[in-house]
């Protein structure tokens, strides 16, 4: 039935279905989040690679004079680069179906030869050949014109752009007015492109793709890689997963990187795969849509987070609706296409929490536990970091240790910041000169610091008997806080005027070992999480401790009850009392005051 079916059809028809079949094939599977790579842009290569020198191109074509629909070749040549780097050209303006736009990126060619058609149409025509050679920051680019007269052809001279597909009218097939492809402007160099452009055959293959979406690679991330190495783009991301660092060990839970190249199941952002399901993974698009990703603008802090960078557009997310304190939101998938992200977190929240399927505890270790980061960050919580929404901690001994200065000082907020989940969790190869904005590019790709921390934090391993007090161990908290009251006991910017005695003058102090984990381990100076295990917030304190859940006082595994109790009591500001066992040292009501 289907033969005969064919048979009854014209063959015009037949031409305008299959066009159409495959048009919408193309449509339903390419994935937008998919990165287009060099040279992939039918325009001025000194367009993007702004940084590059301008160097000599000829343009030589076998024929000034060739016949109606004849071909003719162009001979290309540019000057190397010393620097090196792959090379390409691009060919502008092109008539659909009379050579190709662009080619390269096959190695350090000076010379191309282009198989160019002349077009049907009587008449003069000028094409602007355009080549570069290395990357955007290094890379040389140049241009040059030639020149072609068409005899002997029909008398209408059609428009030198590219022609759009026909469309499906009576018999035969009338031809849709040719259209101008969309321009690509600075900063959005993988599309919006017109639907009848070539340029999505650098990432996308109709008939020989080797990967889901139509793939020219195997996998998003590895064709990404293959332009985002240097020497296609200017955001070198290879260079990132280069960095020296451990493995990832997801047995012990210690992670350094977001793994891009881990086989997965990844097909689309848009598609919710991780909702309800135990499927988390990191392909690069499940983070950046490359069709809408722009280098601009930064993130913006408002008053209950950080908003979306241009680099996250279009991206999928999960967005919460908070209720209570300590409970879980209501969870809503954000498509980054008809429902769009608004706040950068939501974006973490996608993978970090309770809206997919997260590991299950470790027995007997709490430290590794993988928790619902929604739920920790609920401004209704009686202290957590502020993602969401500004601290409760509103005093001025908070405002002084924010404002004080350290070694690793980064980021100068107040207590009525918010804060990004990328001022702590980034590239630990970020520079602190000069000092990054906090709403700039900082990418958790990878670190050298477990947990893709920006700065090093000591917190599974309690330090030895003898171990002095170091501010590289708690690195992480001062890119925000200042050192002083954690390495003096006579400083005052802060609440607990014990924390210098704390961190500097327990050296001996206890017999215990040095695992956070272990009950009544503690044999020196103490460090920050044995009082704040849970950083994120108080709302999944370990075991029974009666803490108010302020101030993130929450006790550590080691930390043991003195009797049966284990507690802290929150005075007037400046004061309070503990007590418990910690480093072997009863403590019973002991209380301090400002």
């Amino acid at each position: 039935m289907i033969i005969h079916r064919l048979k009854t059809l014209s063959l015009p028809k037949i031409v305008v279905l299959a066009t159409g079949l495959a048009a919408a094939v193309l449509a339903v599977t390419m994935s937008p989040q998919i990165a287009h790579a060099f040279p992939s842009k039918a325009q001025d290569c000194a367009n993007c690679h702004t940084a590059s020198k301008s160097t000599a191109t000829t343009a030589t074509p076998s024929t000034t004079t060739p016949a109606p629909g004849a071909s003719y070749t162009v001979a290309i040549t540019l000057a190397a680069n010393p620097t090196g780097g792959n090379s390409g050209y691009a060919i502008i303006p092109v008539t659909a179906g009379t050579g190709t736009t662009n080619a390269g990126d096959t190695g350090s060619l000076t010379s191309y030869t282009a198989t160019m058609t002349a077009p049907a149409a009587s008449g003069a025509y000028s094409y602007t050949v355009y080549t570069n050679m290395g990357s955007q920051s290094t890379g040389q680019t140049g241009s040059a014109v030639y020149n072609i007269t068409v005899t002997g052809g029909s008398s209408t001279q059609p428009p030198t752009t590219t022609s759009t597909p026909a469309v499906t009218t009576t018999s035969p097939p009338v031809t849709a007015a040719p259209t101008t492809p969309s321009v690509i402007v600075a900063g959005n160099i993988h599309g919006p492109y017109a639907i009848n452009t070539a340029q999505c055959d650098t990432c996308h293959r109709g008939h020989s793709a080797k990967g889901a979406n139509l793939l020219v690679k195997a996998s998003q991330s590895s064709l990404c890689f293959s332009c985002h190495d240097g020497t296609g783009a200017n955001a070198n991301v290879q260079i990132q997963y280069d960095l020296k660092r451990p493995v990832n060990n997801a047995v012990t839970r210690e992670y350094y990187s977001h793994d891009a190249l881990t086989p997965s199941t990844h097909t689309r952002s848009e598609l919710d795969e991780f909702g309800g399901l135990s499927n988390r993974h990191s392909e690069c698009a499940d983070c950046h849509n490359s069709h809408q990703a722009k280098a601009a603008p930064d993130s913006a802090q408002v008053a209950d987070g950080w908003d979306a960078s241009g680099r996250l557009s279009g991206v999928s997310g999960v967005s919460v609706l908070n209720g209570a304190a300590g409970t879980a939101p209501a969870y809503t998938f954000l498509n980054g296409i008809t429902n769009v992200m608004t706040r950068e977190y939501q974006l973490c929240f996608k993978c970090h929490s309770g809206s997919t399927v997260l590991p299950p505890p470790i027995a007997g270790k709490p430290s590794t536990d993988l928790l619902d980061k929604a739920v920790e960050f609920n401004p209704n919580n009686p202290s957590f970091h502020p993602v969401e929404a500004a601290g409760t901690n509103q005093t001025p001994k908070m405002a002084e240790s924010l404002a004080g200065s350290s070694p690793y000082k980064l980021w100068n907020f107040t207590p009525g910041s918010t804060v990004r989940c990328l001022n702590c969790h980034a590239s630990s190869s970020t520079t602190d000169v000069p000092l990054p904005l906090p709403g700039s590019a900082l990418a958790p790709h990878t670190s050298s610091n477990r947990g893709i921390l920006l700065r090093n934090y000591q917190d599974r391993v309690l330090k030895t008997t003898n171990a002095a007090y170091s501010a590289g161990d708690f690195a992480l908290c001062y890119v925000c806080h200042g050192e002083a009251p954690f390495s003096s006991e006579t400083a005052t910017a802060t609440n607990f005027k014990l924390h210098g005695l704390h961190l500097t003058k327990l050296a001996v102090k206890g017999a215990g070992g040095t695992d956070i984990d272990t009950p009544g381990a503690g044999q020196g100076n103490a460090i920050c999480a044995e009082c704040h295990f849970r950083l994120h917030s108080t709302t999944n304190k370990v075991g029974t401790q009666a803490v108010p859940g302020s101030r993130l006082v929450n006790f550590a595994p080691n930390v043991q009850p003195n009797g049966t109790t284990l507690s802290w009591t929150q005075g007037t500001t400046g004061s309070g009392s503990c007590t418990l066992t910690c480093h072997g040292a009863p403590h019973n009501g002991y209380s301090y005051t400002p």
